[in-house]
């Protein structure tokens, strides 16, 4: 099979352990965009956390954002598709972590926002290696609970974020009991995020795949995370890095080196251009 597209998931797949893209990924997706393949991101953080990343990345035009619940046109600094939840869903999620001690992380429209005094406490809840990125792009916000009551109906993105060491089944065992309607993912390890029902990277991969008139059967995607399992499902390979959760790698048809270790270069290498 030849493929067409390669899509690749962000933290823990295209950034190394310091945030960074290595010189050989970039190499890697010019001579593939050089040679008429189409490079894309698909990742769980917001639109304005890809903006940093514009520069570094000439190459690439589209970014799957949010869990695949938006798709952003990189270049123009635009969302191409947006899927927010129902606003009833909003007060049920806030239920679900009452009393626990969490750091709320809320997409709307193309921002983030956190609930105020989070980028001083970030170590407690696992994310000290974001401290720079959010305090340069993101927004914190007083009354987290009624910024989130108010803004409900724009609300494309919830993350629950745990104190290291706690974790989150709890919340999500009372979102399955309670049957609220949304999708529901573990990623950085313990942080638990709720996406509109039927939203997914795997989704979005699809959709975007339909506007650029590619088979999905001709897109590979790369993950690490619990996340990306879907998206390596619907693509017609599915490639974890070195690094990737084990449930991750049972799923995928091929695992290359980790972040660290040009592993995006070998997946461009090896099966994009092969």
């Amino acid at each position: 099979m030849a493929y067409d597209f390669i899509a690749f998931d962000m933290d823990g797949t295209l950034l190394d352990t310091k945030k960074h893209i290595l010189p050989s990924t970039l190499e890697a997706i010019r001579v593939a965009t050089n040679a008429g393949k189409v490079v894309a991101i698909a990742t769980g953080r917001s639109p304005s956390l890809m903006l940093p990343y514009r520069e570094q990345l000439p190459d690439v035009s589209y970014v799957i954002c949010t869990s695949g619940a938006q798709i952003l046109d990189l270049r123009q600094d635009c969302l191409l598709v947006e899927h927010n939840f129902d606003s009833a869903v909003i007060p049920q999620l806030l239920e679900t972590h009452r009393g626990k001690d969490v750091m709320l992380e809320v997409f709307s429209g193309t921002e983030a926002y956190y609930p105020a005094g989070s980028f001083e406490r970030l170590d407690r809840y696992g994310l000290g290696e974001f401290h720079d990125t959010f305090v340069r792009v993101c927004h914190e916000v007083e009354d987290i609970e009624g910024w989130i009551l108010r803004h409900a109906p724009n609300i494309a993105k919830y993350i629950v974020h745990p104190v290291v060491g706690e974790g989150a089944q709890d919340v999500l065992k009372r979102v399955l009991n309670r049957r609220i309607p949304v999708e529901a993912v573990f990623s950085l390890a313990d942080s638990l995020e709720f996406s509109p029902k039927g939203m997914s990277k795997s989704s979005a991969l699809k959709n975007l795949c339909g506007l650029l008139g590619i088979p999905v059967e001709k897109c590979i995607a790369v993950g690490d995370s619990g996340n990306d399992i879907e998206m390596l499902r619907v693509a017609g390979l599915g490639v974890a890095m070195r690094n990737a959760q084990d449930e991750v790698k049972n799923v995928a048809d091929a695992v290359v080196a980790d972040n660290n270790h040009d592993g995006c270069a070998e997946a461009v290498y090896n099966y994009l251009l092969k």
